[in-house]
């Protein structure tokens, strides 16, 4: 991805009749709120992607369709200082990015420990805790940005272990349902000259794109396909690989101020992909070959002007302004480049292969809403972070920073053996977690007047005495007003209940046995809560408060009370219209 430095910146309660009240009530509703079609268990052959028209279906392209929704595993394979765990240095050794890195470990203490090292980094950074907390979100896409010398010695000889580490993060990633796109963020000679491609040309970008152009573009381009063939020949038959994603933003940065024309730039792009395709096909005739746009649909040809089938075409979506989408812009920015892809009408999957709605929870509500009414396949830039980047990752990581210039090699493999700590960026997570899994057709998060039913007893929730007592779920029927509560969504991604029996929004009074009650006139700490969707289509609610999840509590007539940290069954409600 780009990103500009200025902006570096989640007693058992098994009482039979309740259990089968619960059970009747999941039954009937289900059907309303089941997700699109979403991997649950390890991928099998039959769940081999291709794409039909404008859709993605498993088995080979004839079954179901699949709407990919994920996140990229950026900062693995190939470091961005601003967002892992290593500091930009200058003196006697200049590193600003991954090829600094291997040149600078290289001099320092030779090749082979540098590769040591670097695998210190990449052993710890990624591990199966990260894809247990994927699989958690309801994640069912990872995009691997990898670079060529992932694969090859300084010398451009592929290394005995090349494709060891993909081989395991496809094992562990397809065990989990979880598809993964490979995706060549950084190639021989680099596409784009930036930092994001493993070659940093900082103002000389161009020059710096030796992939494209110079003396050594040409045979940096066969190195490039040669590469393609042999993962494309690896894994052919993999059901996990959902496909191979050619190129990472090339031109990039200068795409509209190089000197050189469109025509001559889309010419020398799609020659490259169509190369690429070939060879490809010639190892591979079912993965699905993705291209990128750099930055709008006009950027790509019309696939059968090349006679290209069951390929995706992706864009990247980034507004560096409105951070807070206090003027809309986030949202505007997004719908703008969906109303573009909209009208070039390619007859292709499409796919946000990187996006972030910056700062504001209810934008990226928003935001998803949008990509996934539109049937749009997407991945968020990024999976993890360093502190200190806003709502960049879906997780963020406290820790020290290597200096591969002056740290010494024992404090680097200190340092690098914790580079995959991280938490979860819980306010962000929170708010966007049901985007994941959601059809493709809707909302996720009711708003507006609703009720809702407790799972616990199949009973509708009132705010009893015209709100004067505790929530509590006793009802048979939505009878009106006490059982109604207006759902509103707060900027932060938490939700509010206005009760319409007293015009008051429900509070977790956490000073009162944290038991819900229609008491507040404003929306304050007190009165905001998280709402996810549940697999099975039923919601939980936790407060923000405490962050303990709301119970019917059956043993005490169905009060609802915020006291649950796992939620199950007591803790499980339906909300209707």
């Amino acid at each position: 991805m780009k990103k500009r430095k200025v902006f570096k910146k989640f007693f058992a309660k098994k009482i039979a009749a309740v259990l089968m009240a619960a059970v009747l009530v999941v039954g009937m509703l289900s059907s309303m709120f089941l997700p699109a079609q979403k991997i649950q268990a390890a991928i099998t052959s039959s769940n081999f992607l291709k794409a039909d028209g404008k859709l993605l279906r498993n088995n080979y392209g004839t079954g179901e369709v699949v709407n990919l929704r994920g996140t990229n595993a950026g900062g693995y394979l190939l470091q961005e200082f601003w967002m892992c765990p290593t500091s930009y240095s200058s003196g006697t050794y200049t590193v600003t990015c991954e090829m600094d890195i291997y040149k600078t470990l290289t001099a320092r203490f030779g090749e082979a420990k540098m590769r040591d090292l670097v695998n210190v980094y990449q052993d710890n950074y990624w591990t199966e805790k990260d894809f247990d907390n994927c699989k958690a979100l309801g994640i069912n896409c990872i995009r691997l940005p990898m670079w060529y010398m992932n694969f090859v010695d300084l010398n451009g000889n592929y290394l005995s272990n090349a494709f060891d580490r993909v081989d395991w993060f496809l094992q562990e990633a397809g065990e989990r349902g979880i598809y993964v796109i490979l995706d060549m963020h950084g190639a021989p000679g680099s596409q784009n000259g930036s930092d994001h491609s493993g070659i940093d040309g900082k103002d000389q970008k161009v020059t710096a794109s030796q992939f494209f152009f110079g003396s050594n573009a040409y045979n940096n381009q066969q190195k490039y396909y040669d590469l393609w063939y042999k993962i494309a020949q690896r894994y052919k038959d993999n059901p996990v690989v959902a496909g191979y994603d050619l190129l990472n933003e090339p031109y990039c940065t200068y795409r509209y101020n190089s000197g050189y024309s469109d025509d001559y730039l889309h010419s020398l792009l799609w020659g490259i992909y169509n190369n690429a395709y070939n060879v490809i096909r010639s190892a591979d005739s079912n993965h699905i070959v993705i291209m990128e746009a750099t930055w709008d649909p006009s950027d790509l040809p019309n696939p059968s002007a090349y006679s290209w089938s069951n390929v995706m075409y992706e864009y990247h979506n980034y507004l560096y302004d409105d951070y807070d989408n206090a003027a809309g812009k986030q949202i505007t920015n997004m719908q703008n480049k969906l109303n573009l892809i909209k009208n070039q009408n390619y007859n292709v999957p499409s796919y946000m292969g990187e996006f972030c709605y910056m700062n504001n929870v209810s934008a990226w509500q928003q935001g998803l809403k949008l990509l996934n009414d539109a049937g749009i396949n997407w991945t968020t830039w990024t999976y993890k972070v360093t502190s200190g980047n806003g709502n960049w990752g879906l997780y963020n990581q406290s820790i020290s920073s290597v200096n591969v210039a002056t740290d010494s090699e024992a404090t680097i493999r200190s340092k690098w053996s914790q580079a995959g700590t991280s938490s979860p960026n819980s306010n962000l997570l929170n708010g966007i977690k049901s985007y994941f899994s959601s059809g493709s057709s809707g909302t996720e998060i009711p708003t507006g007047d609703c009720y809702f039913v407790a799972n616990a007893n199949g009973k509708v929730v009132c705010a009893d005495n015209t709100g004067n007592d505790p929530l509590i779920a006793n009802r048979s029927a939505n009878g009106g007003a006490w059982e109604t509560f207006t759902i509103v969504a707060n900027s932060d991604g938490t939700y509010s209940f206005l009760s319409k029996a007293n015009n008051k929004y429900v509070c977790a009074v956490i000073d009162e046995s944290s038991q819900l009650l229609a008491r507040s006139a404003a929306i304050s700490t007190w009165e905001k809560f998280y709402i996810t969707k549940t697999t099975s289509g039923a919601y939980n609610i936790k407060a923000y408060a405490n962050n303990l999840y709301v119970m019917a509590d059956l043993n005490n007539n169905g009060v609802l009370k915020a006291v649950t940290a796992t939620p199950s069954t007591w803790e499980s409600f339906n909300i209707l219209k």
